[in-house]
């Protein structure tokens, strides 16, 4: 709510890079305040000091945007210093807002330095790992990558000739109890691979149930804050409860099909799934690909740099990169 150009501006800005599942509306004209709350029953209010309005009923969160920084030594400041990326607002208004309604909304927002994408395969997913580990290298010639797999016996570790060590499920015990020493936790995971990081998937199945939507939340405003890494490519195995909170964050989701009968009818089942009411936003960000093995299966035991650069996979990734690119531009 404000009378500005900047107001205009920030409502926009905020709403390319608010969640798909929320609506983002702007006020300029203060005079009609009172109808555009009636009409739109917003949950939060993001207001310029001209237009901070008096006490309003219910649950209704009020911010202001203000020109000096709020004082951090109030138990709940809710004020924001209006001088700053929108991303950089938008995820401080959610934090403000989380205070009062519980929910955990940071992971969700989507900003221009961090960017997500999930692999999922309803029929079956053993092509899945090599095919997205080449789309980590790929994006980790031009940026920095971290891998994370969310699959159940994902192959991970004999393929990279990992012994037994620390895992996903390590690090979300460890920041659990100590969120301070965040980067402590992650530099006990994480592994090197030849153009990107990466952190072995939990080696107990049940663990996956487990990882709560914090959890998520967490690492992924940690991994934003205090690394340098640009993209994060996760490889998710069953559709649990942590495979769709990752989805929900993920700007792309690239689905693996194979391309027999049976391939088809998981594709039918997970596209009703996806045609719900409340799984649209997931439907959107779906493309559908069907991997092309030839060369590009790996062999165990041999460096996989040399199949990462040459495999089919690559070369297919590249094709579906661009393919992207130009769709997201239309």
């Amino acid at each position: 709510m404000g009378d500005t150009r900047y107001a205009a501006r920030l409502t926009e800005c905020i709403r390319k890079n608010a969640p798909d599942y929320v609506e983002v509306f702007g006020c300029q004209c203060l005079d009609e305040t009172e109808i555009f709350l009636t009409k739109t029953q917003p949950d939060i209010v993001l207001c310029e000091s001209d237009a901070v309005q008096g006490e309003m009923a219910g649950s209704l969160v009020q911010i202001r945007l203000t020109e000096q920084m709020p004082e951090k030594t109030k138990e709940q400041v809710m004020a924001v210093f209006r001088y700053q990326r929108g991303s950089e607002i938008l995820r401080q208004v959610f934090q403000i807002y989380e205070k009062h309604s519980k929910k955990n909304l940071v992971c969700r927002c989507k900003t221009a330095d961090l960017e997500l994408t999930a692999f999922y395969a309803p029929g079956g997913h053993e092509l899945m790992l090599p095919f997205s580990i080449s789309y980590a290298v790929v994006c980790g010639a031009d940026a920095r990558v971290l891998y994370l797999n969310l699959c159940e016996f994902s192959g991970m570790a004999p393929l990279f000739g990992e012994k037994a060590g620390n895992t996903f499920s390590d690090l979300i015990y460890g920041i659990r109890q100590k969120q301070e020493q965040f980067l402590l936790c992650l530099q006990s995971v994480v592994h090197h691979a030849e153009g990107f990081d990466y952190i072995l998937p939990p080696e107990n199945p049940e663990d996956l149930y487990e990882i709560e939507e914090a959890d998520l939340a967490f690492l992924v405003k940690m991994i934003q804050e205090q690394t340098e890494y640009t993209h994060i490519v996760w490889s998710l195995g069953t559709f649990h409860r942590a495979a769709e909170q990752v989805m929900e964050c993920c700007g792309r989701i690239f689905c693996i099909v194979k391309e027999n009968a049976f391939g088809k009818y998981r594709k039918t089942e997970f596209e009703a799934f996806l045609n719900k009411d409340r799984k649209q936003r997931l439907k959107e960000k779906v493309t559908y690909i069907s991997p092309q093995a030839g060369n590009g299966i790996f062999v165990a035991g041999v460096d996989i740099l040399p199949q990462l650069q040459s495999g089919e996979f690559v070369e297919q990734v590249r094709g579906m990169t661009q393919y992207g690119e130009k769709e997201g531009e239309q």
